[in-house]
């Protein structure tokens, strides 16, 4: 068996650190997909949950369920709008996130003011690896902020429910 210690300390080669970032990305990728699906799944049975709520709520408040249907309607909405700035595409990541990796930002490219000619002349002097390492890490700030705002929208969830279950007793004084 080879002394791992000697492989090591030479290195990866081009090829293997090539082939290292093209996983990264397709990892990153499939995690920001992930908390999209995630997130859509979530909003639907959090919005399915909302009528047999509903119908508890009218079923048990009699008249004093205004209120509870007021206050449900609120923590409802503001629910779904977490769940919703999940889905909203993240802003472009701070200049500095790549500052210095030598990237030309050649890989995804605004089709709006894109030209071929230029594109093109740009492309002549591509190098893969900085190319490849910008969008890693560009990948991995969008990663972070969807996992961060489907935490709280998860949180927000778990509050809307509390928030509901405190009102339909507290403020609805409703009884079964």
């Amino acid at each position: 068996m080879p002394d791992a210690t000697a492989a090591a300390e030479a290195g990866a080669t081009r090829q293997e650190r090539i082939d290292f970032l093209k996983q990264a990305m397709a990892f990153n990728e499939g995690n920001v997909r992930a908390y999209d699906s995630k997130a859509q799944i979530s909003l639907a049975a959090f919005v399915l949950s909302g009528n047999p709520l509903m119908m508890a709520i009218n079923g048990a408040c009699g008249s004093s369920a205004r209120q509870v249907l007021v206050i449900a309607l609120v923590v409802f909405v503001a629910t779904i709008l977490t769940y919703l700035w999940v889905l909203w595409p993240v802003g472009r990541p701070q200049e500095a996130l790549t500052e210095g990796v030598g990237a030309k930002n050649l890989f995804y490219i605004n089709p709006l003011g894109a030209e071929a000619a230029p594109y093109s002349e740009r492309l002549k002097g591509l190098a893969l690896e900085p190319e490849l390492t910008a969008e890693t890490l560009k990948l991995a700030f969008i990663r972070s902020v969807k996992a961060r705002r489907f935490k709280k929208a998860l949180i927000a969830t778990v509050a809307a429910y509390l928030i509901l279950v405190a009102a339909f007793f507290a403020v609805g004084r409703c009884v079964f």
